[in-house]
Protein backbone atom coordinates (compact mmCIF):
# COMPACT_ATOMS: atom_id res chain seq x y z
CA UNK A 1 0.00 0.00 0.00
CA UNK A 2 1.38 3.41 -1.02
CA UNK A 3 2.17 5.69 1.92
CA UNK A 4 0.11 8.86 2.23
CA UNK A 5 2.08 11.91 1.15
CA UNK A 6 1.88 15.59 2.07
CA UNK A 7 3.79 18.11 -0.06
CA UNK A 8 4.43 21.76 0.72
CA UNK A 9 5.21 23.87 -2.36
CA UNK A 10 7.23 26.86 -1.15
CA UNK A 11 8.09 29.74 -3.44
CA UNK A 12 10.44 31.68 -1.13
CA UNK A 13 12.28 30.51 1.96
CA UNK A 14 14.24 33.48 3.28
CA UNK A 15 17.27 33.46 5.58
CA UNK A 16 15.34 35.55 8.11
CA UNK A 17 13.09 32.55 8.77
CA UNK A 18 16.17 30.85 10.27
CA UNK A 19 15.89 33.19 13.27
CA UNK A 20 12.19 32.49 13.96
CA UNK A 21 11.04 30.86 17.14
CA UNK A 22 10.46 27.20 16.17
CA UNK A 23 6.76 27.39 16.94
CA UNK A 24 6.38 30.43 14.69
CA UNK A 25 8.06 28.80 11.68
CA UNK A 26 4.93 28.63 9.52
CA UNK A 27 6.59 26.36 6.96
CA UNK A 28 7.36 23.68 9.54
CA UNK A 29 4.11 23.43 11.51
CA UNK A 30 2.05 21.90 8.64
CA UNK A 31 4.76 19.29 8.10
CA UNK A 32 4.86 18.38 11.78
CA UNK A 33 1.06 18.20 11.94
CA UNK A 34 0.79 15.86 8.96
CA UNK A 35 3.70 13.71 10.08
CA UNK A 36 1.73 13.01 13.27
CA UNK A 37 -1.14 11.81 11.05
CA UNK A 38 1.10 9.27 9.33
CA UNK A 39 1.98 11.21 6.17
CA UNK A 40 5.30 11.18 4.37
CA UNK A 41 6.26 14.86 4.03
CA UNK A 42 8.19 16.69 1.32
CA UNK A 43 9.03 20.28 0.41
CA UNK A 44 9.28 21.45 -3.19
CA UNK A 45 11.22 24.72 -3.19
CA UNK A 46 10.62 26.85 -6.28
CA UNK A 47 12.86 29.79 -5.48
CA UNK A 48 14.90 29.92 -2.29
CA UNK A 49 17.64 32.29 -1.24
CA UNK A 50 18.99 29.65 1.12
CA UNK A 51 19.52 25.93 1.56
CA UNK A 52 16.43 25.06 3.56
CA UNK A 53 18.14 22.17 5.33
CA UNK A 54 20.47 24.72 6.99
CA UNK A 55 17.60 26.16 8.99
CA UNK A 56 18.30 25.40 12.69
CA UNK A 57 14.63 24.45 13.04
CA UNK A 58 14.66 22.12 10.04
CA UNK A 59 13.34 18.60 10.60
CA UNK A 60 15.58 15.93 9.11
CA UNK A 61 12.77 13.60 8.08
CA UNK A 62 11.49 16.09 5.48
CA UNK A 63 12.82 15.63 1.96
CA UNK A 64 13.53 18.89 0.09
CA UNK A 65 13.37 19.01 -3.72
CA UNK A 66 14.64 22.15 -5.47
CA UNK A 67 13.25 23.64 -8.67
CA UNK A 68 15.36 22.96 -11.77
CA UNK A 69 13.03 23.59 -14.68
CA UNK A 70 9.38 24.16 -15.45
CA UNK A 71 9.08 20.69 -17.01
CA UNK A 72 10.56 19.11 -13.88
CA UNK A 73 7.99 21.03 -11.81
CA UNK A 74 5.02 19.90 -13.91
CA UNK A 75 6.23 16.29 -13.87
CA UNK A 76 6.59 16.49 -10.08
CA UNK A 77 3.01 17.72 -9.74
CA UNK A 78 1.69 14.95 -11.99
CA UNK A 79 3.66 12.26 -10.18
CA UNK A 80 2.19 13.43 -6.87
CA UNK A 81 -1.36 14.06 -8.07
CA UNK A 82 -2.77 11.76 -5.38
CA UNK A 83 -0.97 13.59 -2.56
CA UNK A 84 -2.25 16.46 -0.46
CA UNK A 85 -0.49 19.50 -1.90
CA UNK A 86 -0.17 22.75 0.03
CA UNK A 87 0.90 25.60 -2.24
CA UNK A 88 2.39 28.73 -0.62
CA UNK A 89 2.79 32.32 -1.83
CA UNK A 90 1.15 34.21 -4.67
CA UNK A 91 3.08 33.46 -7.89
CA UNK A 92 2.07 31.99 -11.22
CA UNK A 93 3.94 28.74 -10.50
CA UNK A 94 2.28 28.20 -7.14
CA UNK A 95 -1.11 28.97 -8.66
CA UNK A 96 -0.57 26.28 -11.32
CA UNK A 97 -0.87 23.54 -8.69
CA UNK A 98 -4.59 23.38 -9.50
CA UNK A 99 -3.63 21.52 -12.70
CA UNK A 100 -3.51 18.27 -10.76
CA UNK A 101 -7.18 18.79 -9.83
CA UNK A 102 -7.16 16.95 -6.52
CA UNK A 103 -6.58 17.70 -2.81
CA UNK A 104 -4.95 21.09 -3.32
CA UNK A 105 -4.86 23.93 -0.80
CA UNK A 106 -3.53 27.38 -1.57
CA UNK A 107 -2.15 29.83 0.97
CA UNK A 108 -1.18 33.38 -0.02
CA UNK A 109 1.66 34.77 2.11
CA UNK A 110 0.45 38.31 1.55
CA UNK A 111 -2.92 39.74 0.59
CA UNK A 112 -5.13 36.87 -0.46
CA UNK A 113 -6.27 39.05 -3.38
CA UNK A 114 -3.99 41.79 -4.81
CA UNK A 115 -6.42 44.68 -4.54
CA UNK A 116 -4.14 47.70 -4.78
CA UNK A 117 -4.64 48.90 -8.40
CA UNK A 118 -3.72 45.54 -9.97
CA UNK A 119 -7.09 44.79 -11.55
CA UNK A 120 -5.92 42.26 -14.13
CA UNK A 121 -3.83 40.36 -11.59
CA UNK A 122 -6.76 40.33 -9.20
CA UNK A 123 -9.06 38.59 -11.70
CA UNK A 124 -6.36 36.15 -12.81
CA UNK A 125 -5.81 35.15 -9.18
CA UNK A 126 -9.53 34.74 -8.56
CA UNK A 127 -9.82 32.59 -11.68
CA UNK A 128 -7.09 30.22 -10.47
CA UNK A 129 -8.50 30.06 -6.94
CA UNK A 130 -11.70 28.46 -8.22
CA UNK A 131 -9.80 25.31 -9.18
CA UNK A 132 -8.26 24.67 -5.76
CA UNK A 133 -9.98 22.40 -3.28
CA UNK A 134 -9.67 25.08 -0.61
CA UNK A 135 -7.97 28.40 0.11
CA UNK A 136 -6.34 28.85 3.51
CA UNK A 137 -6.69 32.39 4.85
CA UNK A 138 -5.30 34.08 7.93
CA UNK A 139 -8.14 36.29 9.11
CA UNK A 140 -11.96 36.51 8.89
CA UNK A 141 -11.86 39.46 6.50
CA UNK A 142 -10.07 37.43 3.83
CA UNK A 143 -12.58 34.61 4.17
CA UNK A 144 -15.49 37.04 3.86
CA UNK A 145 -13.89 38.63 0.81
CA UNK A 146 -13.42 35.30 -0.98
CA UNK A 147 -16.97 34.18 -0.20
CA UNK A 148 -18.26 37.15 -2.21
CA UNK A 149 -16.61 35.54 -5.24
CA UNK A 150 -17.95 32.09 -4.44
CA UNK A 151 -14.55 30.73 -3.37
CA UNK A 152 -14.30 28.26 -0.50
CA UNK A 153 -11.84 29.11 2.29
CA UNK A 154 -10.97 28.29 5.89
CA UNK A 155 -9.45 30.60 8.49
CA UNK A 156 -6.31 29.14 10.09
CA UNK A 157 -3.97 31.85 11.46
CA UNK A 158 -0.26 31.52 12.20
CA UNK A 159 1.16 30.67 15.61
CA UNK A 160 2.34 33.46 17.90
CA UNK A 161 4.94 32.31 20.40
CA UNK A 162 4.08 32.82 24.06
CA UNK A 163 7.80 33.57 24.54
CA UNK A 164 6.95 37.16 23.60
CA UNK A 165 4.71 37.49 26.65
CA UNK A 166 6.87 39.79 28.78
CA UNK A 167 6.13 42.93 30.76
CA UNK A 168 8.50 45.80 31.42
CA UNK A 169 7.17 48.96 33.03
CA UNK A 170 9.98 51.27 31.85
CA UNK A 171 8.83 52.01 28.31
CA UNK A 172 9.25 54.84 25.85
CA UNK A 173 9.26 55.67 22.16
CA UNK A 174 7.89 53.99 19.07
CA UNK A 175 8.92 50.88 17.16
CA UNK A 176 8.52 49.72 13.56
CA UNK A 177 9.64 46.21 12.65
CA UNK A 178 9.73 45.17 9.00
CA UNK A 179 11.93 45.43 5.96
CA UNK A 180 11.52 48.84 4.34
CA UNK A 181 10.04 48.78 0.85
CA UNK A 182 7.15 50.36 -1.05
CA UNK A 183 4.26 48.27 0.29
CA UNK A 184 5.28 49.12 3.86
CA UNK A 185 4.61 52.81 3.17
CA UNK A 186 7.65 53.96 5.20
CA UNK A 187 7.40 57.68 4.42
CA UNK A 188 4.20 57.74 6.47
CA UNK A 189 6.46 57.21 9.44
CA UNK A 190 8.59 60.23 8.64
CA UNK A 191 5.71 62.60 7.92
CA UNK A 192 4.08 61.56 11.21
CA UNK A 193 7.34 62.10 13.08
CA UNK A 194 7.63 65.63 11.68
CA UNK A 195 4.28 66.40 13.32
CA UNK A 196 5.04 64.61 16.58
CA UNK A 197 8.38 66.30 17.31
CA UNK A 198 6.62 69.67 17.46
CA UNK A 199 5.00 68.59 20.74
CA UNK A 200 7.43 65.81 21.71
CA UNK A 201 10.90 66.96 20.54
CA UNK A 202 12.66 64.02 22.21
CA UNK A 203 10.40 61.26 20.87
CA UNK A 204 12.18 58.51 18.98
CA UNK A 205 11.13 55.95 16.41
CA UNK A 206 13.20 52.74 16.33
CA UNK A 207 13.17 50.88 13.02
CA UNK A 208 14.30 47.26 12.65
CA UNK A 209 14.63 45.86 9.15
CA UNK A 210 16.58 45.96 5.91
CA UNK A 211 16.49 49.16 3.88
CA UNK A 212 15.05 48.15 0.50
CA UNK A 213 13.31 51.47 -0.17
CA UNK A 214 14.32 53.75 -3.03
CA UNK A 215 12.86 57.09 -4.08
CA UNK A 216 14.50 59.37 -6.60
CA UNK A 217 17.67 57.33 -6.26
CA UNK A 218 17.83 57.68 -2.48
CA UNK A 219 17.40 54.96 0.11
CA UNK A 220 15.36 55.41 3.27
CA UNK A 221 18.26 56.39 5.51
CA UNK A 222 19.15 59.24 3.14
CA UNK A 223 15.54 60.46 3.18
CA UNK A 224 15.65 60.49 6.99
CA UNK A 225 18.71 62.77 6.87
CA UNK A 226 17.17 65.04 4.22
CA UNK A 227 14.12 65.53 6.48
CA UNK A 228 16.33 66.40 9.47
CA UNK A 229 15.03 63.47 11.47
CA UNK A 230 18.28 61.64 12.23
CA UNK A 231 18.00 62.43 15.96
CA UNK A 232 14.47 61.07 16.15
CA UNK A 233 14.42 58.16 13.68
CA UNK A 234 16.94 55.45 14.56
CA UNK A 235 17.48 52.66 12.04
CA UNK A 236 18.87 49.51 13.64
CA UNK A 237 18.74 47.43 10.46
CA UNK A 238 17.92 43.74 10.61
CA UNK A 239 18.24 41.85 13.88
CA UNK A 240 17.50 38.15 14.49
CA UNK A 241 13.91 37.41 15.34
CA UNK A 242 14.84 36.08 18.77
CA UNK A 243 16.23 39.49 19.78
CA UNK A 244 12.98 41.32 19.12
CA UNK A 245 11.55 40.45 22.54
CA UNK A 246 14.14 42.63 24.24
CA UNK A 247 13.50 45.54 21.86
CA UNK A 248 9.72 45.29 22.11
CA UNK A 249 9.87 45.22 25.90
CA UNK A 250 11.52 48.66 25.83
CA UNK A 251 8.99 50.35 23.54
CA UNK A 252 5.61 51.89 24.22
CA UNK A 253 3.89 51.92 20.81
CA UNK A 254 4.16 49.53 17.87
CA UNK A 255 3.46 51.00 14.43
CA UNK A 256 2.50 49.25 11.20
CA UNK A 257 2.06 51.26 7.98
CA UNK A 258 1.81 48.41 5.49
CA UNK A 259 -0.79 48.57 2.73
CA UNK A 260 -0.68 44.79 2.15
CA UNK A 261 -0.71 42.38 5.06
CA UNK A 262 -1.85 38.84 5.73
CA UNK A 263 -0.81 38.30 9.38
CA UNK A 264 2.02 40.51 10.53
CA UNK A 265 3.62 38.42 13.28
CA UNK A 266 5.30 41.40 14.91
CA UNK A 267 1.97 43.16 15.53
CA UNK A 268 0.85 40.18 17.60
CA UNK A 269 4.24 39.82 19.27
CA UNK A 270 4.18 43.52 20.16
CA UNK A 271 0.76 43.11 21.76
CA UNK A 272 2.06 40.21 23.88
CA UNK A 273 5.03 42.39 24.82
CA UNK A 274 2.68 45.05 26.26
CA UNK A 275 2.90 47.52 23.38
CA UNK A 276 0.01 49.67 22.24
CA UNK A 277 -0.88 49.11 18.57
CA UNK A 278 -1.12 51.77 15.83
CA UNK A 279 -2.05 49.86 12.68
CA UNK A 280 -2.78 50.66 9.06
CA UNK A 281 -6.52 50.73 8.40
CA UNK A 282 -6.63 47.67 6.16
CA UNK A 283 -9.19 45.05 7.09
CA UNK A 284 -6.60 42.40 7.96
CA UNK A 285 -6.10 44.28 11.23
CA UNK A 286 -9.51 45.53 12.48
CA UNK A 287 -11.11 42.18 11.66
CA UNK A 288 -8.82 40.68 14.33
CA UNK A 289 -8.00 43.42 16.85
CA UNK A 290 -11.36 45.25 16.64
CA UNK A 291 -11.40 48.21 19.07
CA UNK A 292 -8.21 47.17 20.84
CA UNK A 293 -5.93 49.01 18.42
CA UNK A 294 -5.91 52.45 16.81
CA UNK A 295 -6.02 52.65 13.01
CA UNK A 296 -4.74 55.16 10.48
CA UNK A 297 -5.01 55.71 6.74
CA UNK A 298 -3.09 59.01 6.64
CA UNK A 299 0.09 60.12 8.40
CA UNK A 300 -1.93 62.84 10.19
CA UNK A 301 -4.18 60.15 11.67
CA UNK A 302 -1.09 58.16 12.66
CA UNK A 303 0.42 61.16 14.46
CA UNK A 304 -2.90 61.91 16.20
CA UNK A 305 -3.25 58.29 17.32
CA UNK A 306 0.26 58.24 18.76
CA UNK A 307 -0.41 61.46 20.65
CA UNK A 308 -3.70 60.05 21.94
CA UNK A 309 -1.96 56.94 23.30
CA UNK A 310 0.80 58.98 24.96
CA UNK A 311 -1.76 61.19 26.68
CA UNK A 312 -4.14 58.35 27.67
CA UNK A 313 -1.85 55.36 28.23
CA UNK A 314 -3.27 54.40 31.63
CA UNK A 315 -6.86 54.33 30.39
CA UNK A 316 -5.97 52.42 27.20
CA UNK A 317 -4.04 49.69 29.03
CA UNK A 318 -7.16 47.51 28.97
CA UNK A 319 -6.78 47.23 25.18
CA UNK A 320 -3.41 45.54 25.66
CA UNK A 321 -4.91 43.06 28.09
CA UNK A 322 -7.75 42.26 25.68
CA UNK A 323 -5.29 41.64 22.83
CA UNK A 324 -3.15 39.37 24.97
CA UNK A 325 -6.12 37.27 26.07
CA UNK A 326 -7.24 36.87 22.45
CA UNK A 327 -3.77 35.95 21.13
CA UNK A 328 -2.91 33.46 23.88
CA UNK A 329 -6.20 31.60 23.35
CA UNK A 330 -6.48 31.63 19.54
CA UNK A 331 -2.90 31.77 18.28
CA UNK A 332 -1.09 29.18 20.39
CA UNK A 333 0.85 26.27 18.90
CA UNK A 334 -1.21 23.31 20.13
CA UNK A 335 -4.54 24.78 19.09
CA UNK A 336 -3.35 25.81 15.63
CA UNK A 337 -1.63 22.48 14.99
CA UNK A 338 -4.98 20.84 15.66
CA UNK A 339 -6.68 23.34 13.30
CA UNK A 340 -4.02 22.65 10.66
CA UNK A 341 -4.73 18.93 10.79
CA UNK A 342 -8.43 19.60 10.34
CA UNK A 343 -7.63 21.87 7.41
CA UNK A 344 -5.76 19.21 5.49
CA UNK A 345 -7.69 16.12 6.55
CA UNK A 346 -11.09 17.59 5.73
CA UNK A 347 -10.30 19.41 2.49
CA UNK A 348 -13.49 18.47 0.69
CA UNK A 349 -15.92 18.48 3.61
Amino acid sequence: MQKKKFISIIWWYHKQIFTFDRKENYHILPLEAMREEGFECEIFSIDSSVVIENDPNFIEWVKVIYYKSFIQYLLFLWKNRNSIIYSNSLTIKTLLVWLIWNNTIFHAHDQVIPIESKILKKWIVLFFYRFFSLIRVINPWESSLLSKFGIKSKVVPLVISENFFSENQARSDLVFIWNLYFDKNPEFLLFAMQLLIIKYPDIKLHIFGEDRYKKNGKDFSCIVKDMWLSNNVIIHWFIPHGQLLKELSLRMIYINTSISEWQCLTAYEAALSWCFLCLQDILAFPSVFNDNALYHSTYIELANNIEYIIENAATLRVSILNNQKMILSKYNYDYLKWETKNLFLNINS
